[in-house]
């Protein structure tokens, strides 16, 4: 094996799932009839509903803070994670950054964070010829187990998109099988491990393009299928691992959402749309999109109607779906700017915040909700190394190019309130 494994660049290419959720339902059942005789001895049958688990979704925040891997430094500075690889974590309601856990010592920053409320994961691919590690820690970095021994020759899949699932047993997530020859493609399932017998199971294998794991909804797993029409006179070549004629299949391929129960593998389609990825925005329970007339369009999860949000008074691009507004980048000025579409009274308005980042004037950037209306936003920049404590008052060494704030919507639309500060406790 002579291929290293990044999951960001994984081609999430996905299979075959059955009919559109639109064709669903159109085929009649015959109902027996009754004669007046045997008519009231006749019970109705009750609907059995499908038994479901009580899932939710992992995936770099909980409601506390936002975890992130931080690369250490020497001494001198240089050498990128030579003092290894940690946790960054960042409190919302102290407004404060700071190391947890002990940093791992790894080869390279190939290093996925995901916490719940309880536990939080690190997961991390390394090399085709090193093992994946599953760890599981408390939310403070303290008392890290290992979770499962993964055999060679395979990898996570899980950061290219950013999560997992679980279960309060069981975690889900894409697990990659590495293929030996650049012909061959890597092999892509869906598994659940049990954390408290650990034993891996395989739910669903994808075949031939890979798959991937896409969040939680009414006790399934969101999942995407890419299938390749029967009629298509073009196959698949593959070179270095992946489809190389994307091109030439494209008018051919189809990519559906699909919600899958871990408990009986029924699977439901949600949403089909021509081509190699989702169209569409998966956030809230919904699907949301920009149409061709600038309208914000959403459609819940299980409907197949499409309902206008907003009309927008410009081509924007879609940054964000919080529970209280919807973040959007759009031109103004000969300069981008950031909008905030808040969800509860329907007002578009433009943020005025920006900063001077990398030598250029930049809109200000949201990070990820902290809160309903409150949002951890890249602030400001500094070069140079710099200290930040950890959580047992160590001092490590960073790159200090990135500050940050917490910032309410009036912060965000009014630059003359302020935002509170992210600090870095023992940073001298």
């Amino acid at each position: 094996m002579k291929k290293l494994y990044v999951p960001f660049v994984t081609l999430l290419l996905l299979t075959a799932c059955g009919a559109p959720a639109e064709e669903a339902g159109k085929e009649t059942i015959p109902v027996p009839s009754a004669t007046a005789e045997t008519a009231s001895t006749i019970a109705t049958p009750v609907p059995t509903e499908e038994p479901t688990l009580e899932l939710h979704w992992i995936d770099s925040q909980n409601s506390k803070g936002l975890y992130q891997r931080e690369p250490l430094y020497g001494e001198g500075g240089y050498g990128y994670g030579n003092g290894g690889i940690a946790a960054h974590y960042f409190d919302f309601a102290n407004a404060t950054e700071q190391i947890i856990g002990e940093p791992l010592d790894l080869e390279n920053a190939n290093l996925q964070l995901y916490a719940d409320e309880e536990f939080l994961y690190w997961s991390w691919s390394g090399m085709v010829n090193d093992t994946p590690i599953l760890l599981r820690s408390n939310l403070d970095g303290s008392n890290r187990e290992s979770l499962y021994d993964f055999p060679e020759g395979t990898a996570f899949s899980s950061g290219s998109v950013g999560g997992m699932a679980g279960d309060g047993t069981a975690l889900y997530f894409v697990y990659c099988h590495i293929s030996d020859t650049p012909t061959v493609p890597d092999s892509y399932e869906l598994v659940c491990l049990n954390t408290e017998t650990g034993t891996l199971e395989s739910l669903v294998k994808w075949e031939p393009f890979g798959g991937n794991l896409l969040g939680v909804w009414n006790g399934r797993l969101l999942i995407t299928r890419t299938t390749l029409a029967q009629e298509c006179p073009v196959e698949p070549v593959y070179d270095h691992y992946h489809v190389d004629n994307t091109e030439e299949l494209e008018p051919w391929i189809t990519t559906s959402l699909c919600a899958l129960n871990p408990l009986t593998g029924t699977e439901e389609v949600l949403y089909s749309c021509p081509g190699w990825f989702l169209d569409r925005t998966l956030a809230d329970g919904a699907l949301w999109w920009e149409d061709d007339d600038h309208r914000i369009l959403c459609r819940p999860l299980g409907t197949t109607e499409d309902t206008v949000v907003t009309q927008l008074p410009q081509a924007m691009q879609i940054m964000g779906i919080y529970s209280e507004d919807i973040w959007l980048y759009g031109q103004e000025d000969g300069k981008e700017w950031p909008y905030l579409y808040n969800r509860q009274d329907g007002t578009l308005t433009r943020s005025n915040q920006r900063r001077w980042i990398g030598g250029e004037d930049r809109a200000i950037w949201v990070m990820c909700e902290a809160g309903p209306g409150r949002y951890l936003v890249w602030d400001d920049a500094s070069t140079g190394m710099q200290q930040l404590a950890g959580a047992d008052g160590a001092q490590y060494l960073i790159d200090g190019y990135a500050r940050y704030a917490i910032a309410d919507r009036d912060s965000l639309l009014d630059t003359s309130k302020p935002m509170t500060p992210v600090t870095r406790p023992g940073v001298h």
